[in-house]
């Protein structure tokens, strides 16, 4: 067995992943620690590591994209030489800055779009990985894309697809659990416990003082600016009845309502991940 366990924060932009990656690491998860600088849209921090949210700006660039760019990647070119150098250097910055901790993950928006490339590069380093999926309304998600990048909102509502959407089923048969930021952010503790408990994060006497610490201190309702719920999708006429129904299973998951083994989900996300691929182009 791996005596080192890493936990991959998955999730869109603007869905609250950095305070989720705060919250793990308040459990104990090392997130390293060269963070990159907080801004005006993110004052409590990203709590991303600069050199990861680095490798994954440069991937993204191997394939002409930049992370705003509505397009999926072709299967054929993860094993270009330019992915394949980013992948030697993925790993030896993971062995020397984080593999010898018991337990470490980290954070990047980019992530879960490149996934592929992480979980081979997890696989070479033979750690024992597990998924954090952070999700968030979509409509909060384009709302707030529009408001500080000036997206309009049909792009937004694509690119929330193709980041949610096609690299999932890849953890399928991994331990990875699903938590909505409009949840954690009603009631955080008892979410994180149900985090800790379904990645097996064992709950220490620090861990209970962070969870406490991160409820009352760090955690700001003044700094979501977006909240929609389930009921308001009929209101927006730019949102894709395939987002809709995407977030409602992933939704049904962070309630504990469906298991993420569950074969009925995992049939219902192939056709929407079908879905999504007719819906938009691949990057060339």
């Amino acid at each position: 067995m791996p005596s080192s366990r890493a936990v991959l924060v998955l999730g869109m932009h603007r869905s609250g992943t950095s305070a989720l990656a705060r919250g793990l690491q308040m459990l104990g998860v090392y997130l390293g620690n060269d963070f990159i600088s907080p801004k005006p849209d993110n004052p409590t921090g990203y709590w991303e590591d600069r050199n990861i949210f680095e490798i994954n700006e440069r991937l993204l660039a191997v394939f002409g994209l930049k992370w705003e760019e509505v397009a999926l990647i072709d299967a054929a070119r993860w094993d270009e030489p330019g992915v394949e150098a980013l992948r030697t250097e993925a790993v030896a910055y993971l062995k020397s800055q984080f593999v010898s901790h018991p337990l470490w993950g980290f954070k990047d928006p980019r992530t879960i779009r490149l996934l592929p490339f992480w979980r081979s590069v997890l696989r070479s380093l033979e750690v024992d990985e597990c998924y954090l999926l952070v999700i968030r309304n979509p409509r909060s998600v384009a709302n707030s894309l529009i408001r500080r990048h000036g997206m309009d909102a049909v792009t937004a509502h694509l690119l929330w697809l193709i980041y949610v959407v096609p690299n999932l089923s890849m953890i399928a048969n991994r331990p990875f659990i699903v938590t909505d930021y409009d949840l954690v952010m009603a009631d955080p503790r008892p979410e994180l416990e149900r985090i800790a408990q379904g990645l097996k994060i064992p709950l220490t006497d620090a861990g209970k003082s962070g969870i406490e610490q991160f409820a009352s201190d760090f955690l700001d309702p003044n700094l979501r600016h977006s909240f929609f719920n389930v009921s308001d999708f009929e209101l927006d006429l730019d949102l894709p009845p395939l987002t809709r129904e995407a977030y409602l299973w992933l939704r049904s998951l962070a309630t504990d309502r469906t298991a993420t083994d569950s074969p009925r989900f995992w049939a219902a996300w192939e056709n929407s991940r079908i879905a999504v691929e007719r819906l938009v182009g691949r990057a060339s």
